[in-house]
Parts: structure tokens; C-alpha cells; sequence
């Protein structure tokens, strides 16, 4: 795969945390498992402790999880169609990561000769169960992954309305091609697209996500959208142009979020006759 792998893993990794949902769930998962005091820590860990130290077994053992498997599909271009197979590979190969996590946090809270009596073969096992638990996890809040390892096609005979909100068939009664390659949380009003290396960035009015795609593909799948080019690696949809303002005597779009996209010297005819300037 062309680009930097860490890079390109670092930036999904951004995207992927900036999404709410992602930091509620996981302090969530982590409030309940303090709360439960599962392996013992109910009896040698006081409430709050409890709660900090299964927070933070939580979001760090999710995070590198996480990591760990999008480097893998970003430097290898380790690929899967079918959820179970993502969550079973990746979740064996972020078992090691996540066993490493686990141990140093062990240490940190009980002491190192307490993390050297459990069974390394066994808190493997149980951090290959987490591994794969992050990866179901991940599939449903956010289908990073199921973006990079190779989404599931639309079931024949299913309408695809049925498995969006409700509020996305109102609001877009004839949905751009382009929205099919976004997860359902960030599907909404498309804004612009805009190229990051060998992806380009979708911004919607629901947030912003990166799809694998040159950007003339990306132009051509945003249907009935009227929208303008104004830049070799930008496209903007003409009712999400807020205003445009000039910065050091460079003409720029800028969108509802305060986003700012310059338009190029080329492009500056064809925004003249569209009336943006």
C-alpha cells in the first residue's frame, strides 16, 4: 500500500476517538467492570481504584487494539469481508499487544510480584478474548475497520432505508453514492471532500471520515449534489458554502464548522461563474 502506514493508521486512530460515542461507550464498559470487580480486583481494590484502574484497562487495551489491527490492514493490506473473520484475525493478533498492556498496568497497580504470578499462557488466552471484544466493539460503533478490511455489501432484498436513522431518509431523500462508503454515525449532509495523502476525507454535517478513493472517483459518486471543484484535492457542495473570505489575498470557502478551503488559482473562473466570488 503507497503512503506511510503509521501515518495513515494515526490519522484513522483521530478520526476513529473524536467520535463520542467511542469515549462514552468505553467509560461505560470500564464504569461497569469497576463497578462488577471482575479476576478478583472486587477484593483487593477499593471503589474507586477499582473504577480508575478497569477505566484504564479499558481504553488502553481498546486503544492499542485498535491500533495494532489498523496497522495491520494498512501495512500489510490484510483485508476481510466477513465480520466474524475480522473480529477473529484481528483479535488473535492484538491478543500479544493487548497481553503486554494488561501486565504493565498490573505492575503499576499491584506490584511486580504480583503481575509475575498469573499464568502468562492465561492472561494471553483472556487478552485474546479482549482483543476480539475490542473488534466487535469497534465494528459496531464505528466500522473503522469495517471501512479499511473491506465492508459487507448491501443484502439483496433489503432496503437500505431500513438500516439507516431515520432522521437520514429525511434529510436525504436521494442519498449521493458517495454516503455509501461512510459509516452510519457520520452519514448525513455532504459538505466537501477533501484528498489526505492516497484517501480522501468526507466531511458531512455529521462529522468526517477517510475512504480509500482517488478524488475524481469521489466527485463522481456525489450524485445530484451541486457542488464545484475549487482545488486540485478539494470539492465543496455548493449549499454547505457558509461564506467566502479572503486570508492574505487568497480567496477561500469556508464551511458550516469553520473549515477553511482555499481556491486555486485554476479554479478561479469556474467560481466566478458559479458566484462565489
Amino acid at each position: 500500500m503507497n503512503g506511510n502506514p503509521l501515518q495513515l493508521t494515526l490519522r484513522e486512530m483521530q478520526l476513529h476517538f473524536s467520535n463520542p460515542k467511542v469515549a462514552a461507550a468505553l467509560l461505560v464498559v470500564g464504569a461497569l467492570l469497576g463497578i462488577a470487580g471482575p479476576f478478583g480486583t472486587f477484593e483487593v481494590l477499593e471503589q474507586l481504584p477499582r473504577l480508575a484502574y478497569w477505566i484504564a484497562i479499558t481504553v488502553a487495551t481498546y486503544g492499542v487494539g485498535l491500533l495494532v489491527a489498523l496497522l495491520a490492514v494498512n501495512a500489510f493490506g490484510m483485508r476481510f469481508t466477513a465480520i466474524w473473520a475480522r473480529v477473529l484475525v484481528f483479535g488473535v493478533i492484538i491478543g500479544v499487544p493487548v497481553t503486554l498492556v494488561v501486565l504493565l498496568i498490573n505492575v503499576i497497580t499491584f506490584g511486580a510480584g504480583w503481575a509475575a504470578a498469573i499464568d502468562p499462557l492465561t492472561l494471553w488466552f483472556d487478552s485474546t478474548l479482549v482483543g476480539m471484544g475490542v473488534m466487535t466493539v469497534s465494528e459496531i460503533l464505528g466500522g473503522t475497520l469495517r471501512r479499511r478490511a473491506g465492508a459487507l455489501p448491501q443484502q439483496p432484498g433489503i432496503p437500505e432505508a431500513a438500516t439507516e436513522p431515520p432522521t437520514a431518509a429525511a434529510d436525504l431523500p436521494e442519498r449521493p453514492p458517495i454516503l455509501d462508503r461512510v459509516p452510519l454515525p457520520q452519514r448525513g449532509r455532504l459538505w466537501a471532500l477533501v484528498v489526505e495523502d492516497h484517501y480522501v476525507e468526507l466531511v458531512t454535517d455529521r462529522g468526517k471520515t477517510l475512504v480509500l478513493i482517488r478524488l475524481s472517483d469521489a466527485i463522481r459518486e456525489t450524485g445530484n449534489v451541486a457542488g464545484l471543484q475549487i482545488h486540485r484535492s478539494h470539492w465543496v457542495a455548493l449549499d454547505a458554502i457558509k461564506r467566502v473570505v479572503r486570508v492574505d489575498g487568497k480567496a477561500m470557502v469556508e464551511l458550516p464548522d469553520g473549515r477553511r478551503l482555499g481556491i486555486s488559482r485554476g479554479y478561479l473562473p469556474a467560481a466566478r461563474e458559479a458566484g462565489l466570488i
